[in-house]
């Protein structure tokens, strides 16, 4: 049992976070993408009874479009999505989408009692997003937060309300960018887990400090505007796949396979990392990281190509394209 508490302690550490920047990574991907992504849609009330609960206190409901980027984009970014202020109580599909695909991570998912493990990680929002595979054993329901905004997105298209149609798609965004994110897919190779599980409590939290540096990692490469980054989003071409069930499994892969490798480059590059690493680090280790950038360009590669695929099957199939 003692064991086990560790594990999920580990685990508690590193689900804080998925991948930053997820409002430049969706808007690069819906504006290369969409051929509907400058449509306007009208503004509508939030009219939905649904089967999951939030935290009440942290869950934004009315549209924050035209007062969002500014208080939310570092200072130090160069570049980042515009945000332009409703007009006529109409925005366009992109906006809905860049905005909305944050919205997760501002606090409707925390201090909630969603699971058995709840009492011992004491993080509910780790539970809705990340899907961690340790040996044989898939752990917490990123892939299923996934699904039930899919699901809610088609409601709202059916009901004829565009607005909240692309809201929920935002959201369902969102749990898809977290699942192509290594250290959402597993805390760190299965060595360290081991080594932090049985006598070092320390690899617990140099394992919690790479995940929430190679989470800032990407933030760094696209508010900087770093070319290669942004090429590899915006010329990605569609991929297509069978179902719900293999997208998912694709996308985690790509995080899966890619673990280990991530993993070494943070250990010969920070060895002993105490803290989690900002955006100086990353300049003054450059030329150290560029394997690290090759990494990250080929996941966002083929993470924009089969998240560009499902929205244009997705929204040909509710009848926006």
């Amino acid at each position: 049992m003692k064991r086990f508490v560790v594990l999920v302690w580990l685990f508690s550490l590193t689900v804080a976070f998925a991948w930053s920047a997820h409002e430049t990574l969706t808007y690069l991907i819906v504006k290369s993408t969409l051929p509907n992504a400058d449509d306007l849609v009208e503004i509508t009330p939030y009219s939905y009874n649904e089967k999951r609960i939030y935290n009440i206190e942290r869950l934004i409901l009315d549209d924050v479009c035209g007062r969002f980027m500014v208080n939310f984009i570092p200072s130090w970014a160069k570049f980042y999505p515009p945000d332009p202020a409703p007009i006529n109580n109409k925005v366009p599909v992109w906006q809905v989408l860049t905005v909305y695909s944050v919205e997760p991570d501002l606090g409707m998912d925390e201090g909630l009692n969603l699971s058995p493990l709840q009492s011992i990680i004491g993080n509910s929002q780790g539970v809705r997003h990340m899907k961690y595979k340790l040996l044989f054993f898939d752990f917490f329901e990123g892939s299923e937060s996934f699904l039930y905004f899919v699901e809610m997105s088609k409601q709202a298209f059916q009901r004829n309300d565009r607005y909240w149609g692309y809201r929920f798609l935002a959201r369902a965004i969102h749990h898809l960018e977290d699942l192509s994110m290594p250290y959402h897919n597993a805390p760190g190779r299965l060595g360290d887990v081991l080594e932090s599980l049985l006598w070092n409590r320390e690899k617990g939290m140099e394992l919690a400090y790479r995940h929430f540096s190679y989470d800032e990692y990407l933030a760094y490469l696209l508010y900087l505007e770093d070319q290669e980054a942004i090429n590899s989003i915006v010329e990605a071409q569609p991929k297509r796949v069978k179902n719900m069930r293999e997208l998912i499994q694709r996308v985690r892969l790509l995080g899966l396979r890619n673990l280990e490798d991530v993993d070494e480059i943070f250990v010969r590059v920070y060895p002993n990392l105490d803290r989690s690493l900002s955006w100086n680090d990353f300049e003054a280790s450059a030329k150290q990281l560029e394997e690290l950038k090759r990494i990250t360009n080929h996941i966002m590669k083929d993470f924009s190509a089969y998240l560009k695929g499902f929205l244009l099957d997705f929204l040909t199939q509710v009848g926006e394209i």
